[in-house]
């Protein structure tokens, strides 16, 4: 089933800097997440500026997975204003897909191998770039545009029912004569499971409608403004909602464990209200800054590379010595560092290094 919206227009080059923008405020995230969990001493993690960035720390692998949906619809615009089948849509999306989860297993035997080959196991967890890579994959065959039009029922749909199954599939425990590999894609405990498709997949889903609307409201810079707008409003009043909800009604829904609630309709709801504020602002700078040089926009456009080495340097063995022994304040001025460190890789990479030649589009990553 599928929706008919208004015909796609030009892509406009705002949107698209904007798209990149929040990629690589994501990434900032990501980095300070990670750093601050690894290199921060006990007496810090009990502070409230540790909690802050714990809060925000569950923002990068929810806008990361969004942001997937949204480039996905992105392409598809292209792809129908070319008129291309949905045969090669889907082959193309669900492609990519697969390289990426072979990218995430790529990357977990770079781990085990260089963190001394301690547990095979952790080959086979499932990650936020096996995520990623999955639901492009499973989004490929729910997503891709039908007769021409976008699928965006389809897709609210299949979010609805993953989102609804979430906190009943996502912590759920299936019988040991399975293969733990697979059905960690479906769901599990950790730490062979910290992103499984229920409910993860939800946020790619829900980022397709998100792109087809951005895409197709750009035909002038009012309508443009206006999209983003009313995607803040809607944004806002999303997270209000649960907000009051959870406050009149707290046993409204009860949940077994805080890990389970985090896989529930009201977080999910919560944490995609407040985007739509991030993506106003990330529009507003993007359009006020035009084309000068922005550090988010620069990090987002090699997310991936800065995921791949950024935890090695934080998790790994050449930082070793500071795991577990910093305050907040000296940890800050590590993250400062890091991040620095990063943008410079970043620059270098897309001054003196172009890639393979490829006609997919990048994907954003992270880790929650």
């Amino acid at each position: 089933m599928s929706v008919s919206v208004p015909q796609a227009t030009p892509k406009s080059r705002a949107r698209i800097e904007s798209v990149d923008w929040l990629r690589g405020w994501a990434v900032v995230l990501m980095i300070q997440t990670h750093l601050y969990d690894a290199w921060c001493n006990a007496a810090a993690k009990a502070t409230e500026a540790y909690a802050w960035s714990r809060y925000l720390g569950g923002v990068p692998s929810r806008l990361f997975l969004l942001l997937v949906g949204v480039s996905m619809a992105i392409k598809y615009e292209a792809q129908l204003a070319k008129g291309v089948d949905r045969a090669t849509m889907v082959r193309g999306a669900a492609k990519r897909g697969l390289e990426i989860v072979g990218l995430a297993y790529l990357f977990r035997i770079q781990e085990y191998v260089l963190g001394g080959c301690y547990d095979w196991r952790d080959i086979f967890r499932v990650d936020i770039l096996n995520c990623i890579g999955a639901s492009m994959f499973v989004a490929a065959f729910i997503a891709a545009p039908r007769r021409g039009k976008p699928a965006i029922v389809v897709c609210l749909a299949a979010a609805a029912a993953c989102i609804a199954l979430g906190p009943i599939l996502g912590p759920h425990h299936f019988p040991d004569w399975l293969p733990r590999p697979l059905t960690s894609y479906l769901g599990g405990e950790r730490p062979m499971s910290w992103f499984p498709l229920f409910p993860w997949l939800a946020w790619v889903l829900i980022g397709v409608p998100i792109g087809h609307y951005w895409v197709r409201a750009g035909g002038t810079s009012r309508r443009q403004a206006m999209a983003f707008v009313i995607t803040a409003v809607v944004g806002v009043g999303m997270a209000w909602a649960v907000m009051w909800i959870r406050r009149h009604y707290p046993h409204v829904i009860h949940y077994p464990s805080e890990m389970v609630q985090q896989m529930g309709p009201g977080t999910f709801f919560y944490r995609l209200g407040t985007m739509g504020p991030m993506a106003l602002a990330a529009y507003l700078v993007t359009r006020l800054s035009g084309s000068r040089f922005s550090v988010m926009q620069q990090l987002g456009k090699t997310s991936l590379l800065v995921y791949w080495v950024h935890v090695e340097l934080v998790y790994g063995h050449m930082f070793g010595r500071l795991h577990h022994k910093l305050s907040m304040a000296q940890a800050t001025v590590g993250f400062v560092l890091m991040t620095a460190a990063m943008l410079a890789l970043s620059v270098l990479r897309t001054k003196y290094w172009h890639g393979l030649p490829r006609r997919s589009a990048r994907p954003g990553v992270a880790a929650g």
